[in-house]
């Protein structure tokens, strides 16, 4: 009789229990059972699963015994191409060792978006001496093996990364080197397999494809289960996948597209006898494109600033923040401007349909007039998201704002509760986890703000002994004056002065080895202009790029110190003694500045809800929680969690962010008790037995 789910589970943790080196988490087996039993039933849940759990393989091992015991087909999706790549080429094998003994493999696939993929074609063309070596040393043919396979300065490697990745539409079939193309390959491949490892970004296209054509199965076809890990950032990630904008650079898109199109039918268009009129017929649509772009030049230039055009429902854009924050005498203009781009594009579809529906009269132009279907798919969905960028329905908000190269017209939308449901929970059963994704100990706030629904919540206790793995440092009232009051009173010098002070205190008592997290890039210079550098206790700061690459100089140098900003509250991963303190030096509060924010604030306000309690001061929790989990990573690692933002002792919500973190940790005053607390040695130190 063919083992259950359960017992495949149990045997793969009985195989790894045997491997050198491992360590038994019993919270990690309880995780995979469960994940398996939502799976088996497709039922729904919300699970806080702590760092150092094994979240990966408590994922994987689940996923892959349904696929054997009953055909499941599960989706697992990360935050990042980084994380997603890590499952892919790290946990995935040893997952899939634990099994190979008794059982034939399920097939499995990775895929990511497509443009993080090498275009063959486009090597070829621009690059051609690359296309060989590129052919021999590419498994997966993304960004990350192009840049370890070949070597040149990560400059020129950025420039020919730009020209060789996969364009956001293409020829498809009609590409010869279609059948070795690193992305419809991988997409062929996710389509049949039974475990598929992506990234929230590919869930969320995959959902609008399959949405928008019924009969379309999206990048992924149909599967049974959706495992989210890390999903405290899915909606960040559903975001950004439903937004829209209108900007010179995506008309230029659309302007190399139709270009594309007119190459590829060119020859049918001869042989027929409407060159003539299909060369102007593309000619006029990219004439009346670059009209547009100087049109949104035009409007870029009339913008004093950036600001809201319109917002939705009507009580949004009657609240006093969203009336200060609109362009007045805007709207019509941008409205005006959108339609008419909405209506070339229509035009042009409707005419170029018509003349291919002549032309398929004839049997062997076929295969090249559906060659082009992707371009007039892309087209149209361009036409209709632009005509739909002030449209009411949901709760969005649609604004401009200036660039060096025009105007930008962009629609986002505030609320995801509706459009996730829509999307995403009633499509497909799912399991959401992470680190850190219940707050204030339910999941109340990622109920509210994705609406998703669970059937069942749990979270697991965390493996690490923070009584002796780590200490917190709060520096007593008065150490550091209030950030905001200091801004108000014009004394932020006297604020930077005193953050200093503490954080080279802080880095010296810790021998170097600090990762300093900061709310704004300001905050971050001002404070790195009153250091003295010393070379014993070197300082990097993140700069506006390469932030990869700053982390990784950080991980190798023991006694570095790192200034960074956001990137590297959540995801960055430096486990030992390289990273033994984290100081989280303002709390992240949202600072409702950009449209998006300001319409948010006030749609809560609307339904009568306190922003700042039921958002703001949320969302500032999770970032807490997420900076101060970069400390430890592993059973081994020690450190210390330097909370500088005097507001935590003196405001009333500064208990509750403290209680939201590991219970078990003793709060100091002084950064040597806390150094000593934790038995914290000198870079070098003999280790104590």
């Amino acid at each position: 009789m063919p083992a259950t789910a359960a017992e495949l589970i149990e045997r793969a943790f009985a195989k790894l229990a045997e491997r050198p080196g491992f360590v038994l988490r019993e919270n990690q087996r309880q995780l995979a059972m469960l994940l398996g039993d939502m799976i088996g039933d497709s039922s729904t849940a919300a699970i806080e699963a702590p760092t150092g759990l094994g979240k990966s393989l408590a994922a994987l091992i689940p996923a892959i015994a349904r696929a054997i015991a009953d055909g499941k087909r599960t989706v697992i999706a990360t935050y990042t191409n980084v994380l997603a790549e890590q499952y892919w080429r790290r946990d995935l094998p040893l997952a899939l060792s634990l099994f190979e003994e008794d059982q034939d493999l399920p097939k499995t696939a990775f895929l990511i978006g497509r443009q993080r993929y090498v275009c063959l074609s486009a090597v070829e063309e621009q690059h051609a001496d690359l296309l060989t070596p590129l052919r021999r040393n590419l498994d997966t043919g993304i960004e990350t093996e192009l840049r370890t396979s070949v070597r040149l300065p990560a400059r020129d490697l950025g420039r020919i990364w730009q020209n060789i990745q996969t364009p956001p539409v293409c020829a498809g079939r009609l590409c010869p080197h279609y059948h070795n193309c690193y992305y419809y390959n991988a997409r062929k491949d996710a389509a049949k397999a039974l475990v598929v490892v992506t990234n929230h970004s590919v869930v969320i296209q995959d959902a609008l494809m399959s949405k928008a054509d019924d009969a379309d199965e999206g990048l992924l076809g149909k599967y049974d289960y959706l495992i989210i890990d890390e999903a405290h950032d899915f909606p960040q990630a559903a975001m950004s996948g439903l937004e829209f904008e209108i900007s010179a650079r995506n008309l230029s898109g659309m302007a190399g597209i139709a270009t594309r199109m007119q190459k590829t039918l060119e020859p049918i268009a001869e042989e027929e006898g409407d060159f003539l009129h299909w060369t102007g017929l593309v000619d006029g649509f990219k004439k009346s494109l670059d009209l547009s772009q100087r049109k949104l030049i035009g409007f870029g230039l009339t913008l004093e600033r950036n600001g809201i055009l319109s917002a939705s429902p009507s009580d949004i854009q009657e609240h006093p923040q969203v009336k200060l924050a609109t362009l007045q005498g805007k709207l019509e203009d941008a409205k005006k401007l959108a339609y008419e781009i909405a209506n070339e594009a229509r035009k042009f579809l409707e005419e170029a349909e018509e003349l291919i529906s002549c032309w398929r009269s004839e049997p062997t132009n076929r295969p090249v007039l559906d060659s082009v279907r992707n371009y007039l798919l892309y087209l149209r969905e361009f036409g209709f998201q632009t005509h739909g960028l002030f449209s009411e329905e949901g709760v969005s908000v649609s604004h401009a704002s200036s660039s060096h190269d025009g105007a930008v017209l962009r629609r986002d939308l505030v609320g995801l509760a509706e459009p996730l449901t829509d999307l995403i929970w009633n499509r497909v059963p799912s399991s959401c986890i992470s680190a850190t994704l219940a707050l204030d100990g339910n999941f109340d706030f990622f109920r509210r703000t994705t609406g998703f629904q669970p059937s069942y919540e749990e979270i697991l206790p965390t493996p690490f002994d923070y009584s002796i793995q780590a200490a917190v440092y709060l520096p007593e009232q008065g150490v550091i004056p209030d950030p905001a009051t200091a801004r108000k009173e014009r004394r932020e010098d006297d604020y930077f002065d005193a953050l200093a002070a503490e954080i080279r205190g802080i880095i010296e008592a810790c021998d170097g080895r600090t990762l300093v997290l900061f709310h704004s890039r300001r905050e971050m210079e001002a404070v790195r202009e009153r250091f003295v550098i010393n070379p014993e206790l070197p300082i990097l700061m993140q700069q506006r790029s390469g932030a990869g690459s700053m982390g990784e100089k950080f991980v190798k140098d023991t006694r570095a110190s790192l200034f960074a900003l956001r990137s590297f509250w959540t995801g960055f991963d430096a486990p030992g003694e390289t990273l033994s303190c984290v100081v989280l030096v303002r709390v992240p509060f949202e600072v409702p500045v950009d449209p998006t924010q300001i319409a948010r604030l006030a749609w809560m306000q609307t339904m009568g809800l306190d922003a700042f309690r039921e958002h703001t001061l949320p969302l500032a929790k999770m970032m807490i929680r997420q900076g101060a989990g970069r400390l430890i990573r592993r059973s081994e690692d020690r450190g210390i969690i330097a909370l500088l933002d005097p507001r935590l002792r003196s405001k009333r919500y500064g208990e509750e962010i403290l209680l939201n973190l590991p219970q078990d940790m003793r709060t100091y005053s002084d950064i040597a008790d806390a150094v000593g607390r934790i038995g914290l040695e000198p870079v070098g130190a003999p280790v104590s037995v």
